[in-house]
């Protein structure tokens, strides 16, 4: 691996301040549509499991297993971490921004004022002026470390 591109992403199941806070405010999808998106996953992999009486009750939502955001992060590859100030993930991106910096690896966050959720992928802002800006730059992040493998 040579870069990660990292947007918008849900790292932490057992939710963040901005996911919690969000409610039924965001678009294309809010806080609680997130929260519930987490419990049917989780509730999924207590089914599919050989869990034992204790695990069956309730999963950890913080293991590194389930949440990236607390998994070992050392000896990663260079990553941007994108989000809009608007996406109820925008503290899973900080979070994680900050966790990966702390395991020694580079890391360039960059957050898009007033950007939804799936800015310059899908929803309102695709195509807008911001949504053009973040596709632009996650190319030129991704080229500045794949160049030599580009044929």
């Amino acid at each position: 691996w040579k870069c990660l591109n990292l947007v918008y992403g849900f790292y932490d199941l057992s939710g963040t301040p901005s996911m919690r806070e969000d409610g039924n405010d965001s678009s294309p999808i809010c806080g609680n549509e997130l929260i519930c998106m987490a419990d049917l996953y989780c509730e999924k992999i207590l089914q599919e499991g050989n869990h034992d009486e204790q695990c069956k009750k309730k999963i950890d939502r913080q293991h590194p297993s389930i949440s990236p955001m607390y998994a070992n992060l050392s000896n990663l590859p260079p990553a941007l971490i994108s989000v809009g100030t608007a996406d109820p993930l925008l503290d899973d991106s900080l979070f994680l921004a900050s966790r990966y910096s702390i395991c020694g690896n580079n890391v360039e966050t960059v957050l898009y004022e007033g950007g939804e959720h799936g800015i310059g992928h899908f929803g309102l802002q695709e195509e807008d002026e911001m949504g053009r800006r973040a596709r632009e730059y996650t190319l030129q992040f991704m080229k500045r470390y794949l160049e030599e493998h580009i044929c």
